[in-house]
């Protein structure tokens, strides 16, 4: 058994998503989470930026001993060298294994800009859904206007524009490669009515304890979390109370 937290980064409030999962799932572990809200939105940086933002919240988390650092942003996930995954401690990238999605002749991914241009999402369903007509959906600002609490019909507004710019309509299966969209996922489903959406947070998480099992390092008994921000921490609690239905504290972070 092994009590030390379990680490997750984001960009921001995104990898809330993720951190939900675990404690509803895995109620014993401790959560040690950093978001760079200060510095988000990372999606329409460069892949150098996103790496030298990411060592920096590894580095974060390494310093306060969590056991294994989850990262919680497919942005980072997918704009990091393979270096970023080695060391002691295991390092857990979002999953790209889609294989419980259904069989569908038209597929989504809705990700950042910078997501979307690695392509790996749409590597990940070609293997699932060999084919399939893939519609990759850009969504620039979408991940921004959710972190900044922008107005619902803005929201949906931005996710309209993406649906219809990129032809998504009519996909049978959609993916949610951004961990900030399944905040709005109620958006997504009202704007694509009769779509299988999948949130990659549940695969990603099992993943991590699926290695933390292999190395008898599961927690037997949780102790306080914790939840950093570089920025806006007012904000972030009131959304940690909407997505763990009670109040968690937020406390200020410099990377």
């Amino acid at each position: 058994m092994d009590n030390r937290p379990v680490g997750i980064m984001d960009s921001g409030v995104g990898g809330l998503t993720v951190a939900s999962v675990l404690r509803r799932r895995w109620p014993e572990e401790t959560i040690c989470y950093i978001g760079d809200s200060l510095r988000n939105p990372y999606g329409e940086r460069t892949p150098e930026e996103i790496a030298r933002f990411a060592g920096e919240m590894k580095d974060f988390l390494l310093g306060r001993g969590v056991k294994a650092i989850v990262v919680g942003c497919n942005t980072i996930t997918f704009n990091t060298p393979a270096s970023f995954y080695e060391g002691p401690v295991p390092v857990i990238g979002m999953s790209a294994d889609f294989s419980s999605l259904p069989k569908t002749a038209k597929a989504a991914v809705f990700a950042t800009p910078a997501s979307i241009a690695s392509h790996s999402h749409r590597r990940g369903l070609e293997r699932t859904l060999p084919g399939a007509e893939i519609a990759e959906v850009p969504c620039d600002g979408l991940a921004n206007a959710i972190e900044t609490g922008a107005p619902e019909e803005t929201i949906r507004g931005i996710i309209a524009r993406c649906i219809r710019t990129y032809h998504a309509e009519g996909a049978g299966a959609a993916v949610l490669g951004c961990t900030h969209y399944p905040l709005v996922r109620r958006l997504f489903e009202e704007l694509m009515p009769g779509t299988v959406f999948f949130d990659p947070a549940e695969r990603t998480v099992e993943d991590a304890m699926e290695r933390l099992a292999a190395a008898d390092a599961l927690a037997d008994a949780r102790g306080d979390d914790a939840f950093y921000f570089t920025a806006g921490t007012d904000e972030a609690a009131a959304l940690m109370a909407k997505v763990f239905g009670k109040q968690m504290p937020a406390a200020p972070a410099v990377l």
